[in-house]
């Protein structure tokens, strides 16, 4: 294992990631370690034991994602978020956030940068599995002064908020909270942020993580430096909003909305639904607007929809009733 890659890693991120990191692998060339795209959850543990596989997406689309991340919206969420989180806690130096792998990392990124004085690091979550209890102890360990923030890029239908509310945990800051499981959120509107087309393979330098055994961190491949895009992450960094743009507002609780949910066979929300054209098998994809609205709002979704060759349907008018403009349906194996 080359350490010199390693800390390559943390440097892209300037947070410390808390994993096992593995020998260096090539995500398109060496298959048979990773899950296949249509292998559904089994209830246990052995689902996680293996990274879902990396989309092999061309400069093309890459350069389409750079031309988004300038978004004057995802901007204005990030700030709305900070100031929610200055609530709380409004010292920066008093902040610790936890990223959860990989979506949290982004906005932990911008969260340091909105806040002075705070910082990230990177933890591994998955619903049904938990948290990374050895990775979780560690940090708690080595930040005892500072109050500890779960971040993630989104919720979908609450699991990662319950996950954490398992182990009496908290709080959690998302950008997008859709159903309002968060603690703190940028948005409750199914907003779709670009960074979620960042894949493993282009913006972190290895592999999703999994789960390896309850003594160590959980576990992921190394990836080839050649893959990954830094100026995707320089990108993205460098349109993160002034920290001056955070005014810490008045010391008051904030308004808590009752969570939502609704059961659906469906992967709900603009940005699910992009994870599961990257990392799953969806068969249709939904939207809630018609097909010139979709082509204005949400490009990156039909430029991935249209490589994996799934099934567009527009004006589906009953994805309101579950707070989403988009939705898709999977192929999966059990």
């Amino acid at each position: 294992m080359n350490l010199t890659d390693i800390s390559d890693r943390k440097q892209l991120w300037n947070q410390e990631f808390y994993v096992r990191f593995l020998p260096e692998i090539d995500p398109f060339r060496e298959n048979q370690y990773f899950r296949p795209l249509d292998k559904a959850y089994n209830g246990d543990s052995t689902f996680w034991n293996m990274p879902s596989p990396e989309p092999d997406l061309d400069q093309n689309f890459w350069e389409k994602v750079h031309a988004f991340l300038d978004d004057e919206r995802i901007r204005e969420l990030a700030v709305s978020l900070a100031k929610n989180i200055c609530l709380w806690e409004p010292d920066g130096n008093r902040l610790m956030f936890a990223a959860i792998l990989r979506a949290g990392v982004p906005v932990a990124d911008w969260l340091c940068r909105l806040l002075p004085g705070a910082a990230a690091a990177a933890i591994s979550l998955f619903v049904g599995l938990g948290i990374d209890q050895a990775a979780l102890r560690l940090i708690r360990k080595n930040y005892p002064e500072r109050r500890l923030v779960f971040v993630d890029g989104w919720t979908g239908r609450g699991g990662v908020a319950r996950e954490i509310a398992k182990i009496g945990a908290g709080p959690l800051a998302v950008l997008i909270d859709p159903w309002g499981w968060a603690d703190f959120s940028g948005t409750q509107e199914d907003i779709f942020c670009p960074a979620a087309c960042f894949t493993g393979a282009a913006t972190m330098g290895f592999s999703r993580t999994f789960y390896a055994d309850s003594q160590s961190f959980f576990a992921a491949y190394l990836f080839p430096q050649r893959y990954c895009k830094h100026d995707l992450v320089k990108a993205w960094q460098k349109n993160c909003p002034s920290p001056y743009s955070v005014n810490t507002p008045p010391r008051q609780k904030p308004r808590q909305e009752k969570c939502f949910f609704m059961q659906s066979g469906l992967r709900l929300h603009s940005n699910e639904v992009c994870r599961a054209m990257i990392n799953a098998a969806p068969e249709t994809l939904y939207f809630f607007h018609d097909a010139v609205y979709v082509k204005e709002h949400y490009p990156l979704l039909l430029e991935l929809a249209e490589r994996r060759k799934v099934k567009i349907i527009y004006n589906v008018r009953h994805l309101l009733d579950y707070k989403a403009y988009s939705a898709c349906e999977l192929r999966v194996k059990k």
